[in-house]
């Protein structure tokens, strides 16, 4: 895979979402050792490593999950934090030196 159409901005020109955003649409992105293969996405997904070289994505999970592994070769999940999990409130700083 090759970035067929390159940008052609040069230094100093202002660059805009939208010019980015059709460099995108105008080429398969190519990354080493594979592409991505994402047929969708929406605001607040997590991408992952499903392998060697595809990446994959979990949708956002529900208010107060957290994300946890299920070990290697396994996706990770929403899951409730487990036992002696707790909200911490700083309460002060202090620098040592």
């Amino acid at each position: 895979m090759a970035y067929v159409a390159p940008s052609t901005q040069s230094t100093g020109t202002l660059i805009t979402a939208a010019t980015w955003n059709q460099d995108v649409v105008d080429n398969t992105i190519a990354i080493r050792a594979g592409g991505v293969a994402i047929a969708s996405q929406a605001a607040n997904d997590v991408f992952y490593a499903s392998s060697a070289t595809q990446v994959a994505r979990l949708a956002a999970g529900t208010s107060g999950l957290v994300l946890t592994t299920q070990g290697a070769g396994t996706a990770p999940i929403w899951a409730a934090g487990g036992a002696g999990d707790s909200d911490q409130t700083v309460l002060a700083t202090q620098i040592f030196s």
